[in-house]
């Protein structure tokens, strides 16, 4: 049984320094910080999520909405373990799926069979299972022979559709997804969307960020609207949605 709950979550991002904006710089300074107890968590910087409580269940589907820098992502990405919070309590039973950064780690030297080899190791597949799958991620994906060419000689659309098609093989207990409806090409939507509502059928919880309310408003039962790293409202689809709307619409 999938179940989610948040009790007066923080996340913080550590603010840097004039020049001191490289990768390495920002995750050591992240590393240090997750060493500290957890009290002492609170130095200055972003703060992207604030006192945040909330629940899901199995068969909630819930549309995340908000203006850009909302911290929908960041939300996600606490949900999917990638932050842990700053203060506060997580708790999350299940196993998690994500939709969001699939093209994580696609070097260009490696072949496309060897990516999605990769990915499914990393998602827990034994050889076996990778090697009844893979014909599936092929033929889903489009790519033809170009499943065995190196990433270096796909274009951004053929990247799209690999590592999408990687991505939505499992179905996970709980589903996250972060606006990735405007990727790839116009012939690959019509199957992508199909994957994953069909994806959304089968997981016990799914939480989708957009900005496409009329396509949350196909599948969702529920939504949750951010404001500046607070929950604004969360509450049945229409009411949350039409609060949305008049927000955006008001002089």
């Amino acid at each position: 049984m999938a179940d989610i709950e948040l009790t007066h979550v923080d996340l913080n991002y550590p603010s840097l320094g004039p020049g001191d904006k490289s990768a390495r710089t920002l995750i050591a300074r992240s590393l240090r910080a997750l060493r500290r107890p957890r009290s002492d968590r609170t130095s200055p910087g972003f703060q992207a999520l604030r006192a945040i409580s909330l629940t899901a269940a199995a068969g909630d589907r819930i549309a995340l909405i908000g203006a850009n820098g909302s911290g929908k992502s960041s939300l996600l990405r606490l949900l999917a373990g990638i932050h842990r919070p700053s203060r506060g309590t997580l708790r999350i039973r299940g196993q998690v799926g994500t939709l969001f950064d699939i093209g994580y780690g696609m070097d260009g030297d490696l072949l496309g069979r060897d990516f999605a080899v990769d990915r499914c190791l990393f998602k827990g597949l034994d050889r076996a299972a990778i090697d009844a799958t893979l014909p599936e991620i092929r033929a889903f994906s489009g790519l033809g022979p170009f499943f065995d060419q190196p990433l270096r000689t796909y274009s951004d659309g053929m990247r799209v559709r690999l590592a999408f098609s990687v991505s939505t093989m499992i179905s996970p207990d709980i589903l996250l997804i972060d606006e990735i409806f405007g990727a790839g090409d116009h012939q690959f939507f019509r199957p992508a969307c199909t994957r994953i509502l069909s994806q959304v059928g089968t997981s016990g919880i799914t939480i989708f960020s957009t900005h496409w309310l009329e396509l949350a408003e196909g599948f969702c039962n529920r939504a949750i609207w951010l404001d500046k790293g607070r929950v604004r409202q969360d509450g049945s689809v229409s009411d949350v949605f039409q609060a949305y709307r008049n927000q955006r619409t008001a002089p």
